[in-house]
């Protein structure tokens, strides 16, 4: 059984509000930390859609949270996201680095891994550019 290391009550977070396609996503990171460097939890918010594709988003995030918060790596976590592909995916606009995705997770994960996995190879513009 793998115990938990709940995030303090008090926490730091990051939103970043992208666009989709004509979807607007709002995708929350919460730290362990008050330097931003240990995430906790992830939040995904979908502006504009049905009932069940937000509640699925809910239920996909507090999982990946859970995961993260009992031992999971963020890499781990985020690498089953990478390349998944649904009806939301296409342009983004909004992140400096992330230009193009296959899903709403997709993009999540490509978040992720580029700024808190240090995986620059998935950014689609290199750090040095922006």
């Amino acid at each position: 059984v793998m115990s938990e290391t709940p995030l303090p009550d008090r926490r730091e977070s990051v939103t970043h509000r992208v666009t989709i396609g004509t979807c607007k996503i709002y995708l929350t990171v919460g730290f362990y930390d008050t330097e931003k460097t240990s995430v906790g939890e992830v939040f995904i918010a979908l502006e504009k859609t049905g009932a069940e594709r937000r509640w699925m988003m809910d239920e996909i995030a507090r999982l990946a949270s859970k995961l993260i918060q009992r031992g999971a790596s963020l890499d781990e976590v985020s690498e089953m996201w990478l390349g998944t592909k649904a009806e939301i995916g296409g342009p983004v606009q909004g992140d400096d680095r992330i230009k193009n995705c296959t899903s709403v997770l997709d993009y999540v994960a490509r978040h992720l891994l580029v700024n808190y996995c240090g995986r620059d190879e998935l950014a689609h513009v290199k750090k040095e550019s922006i």
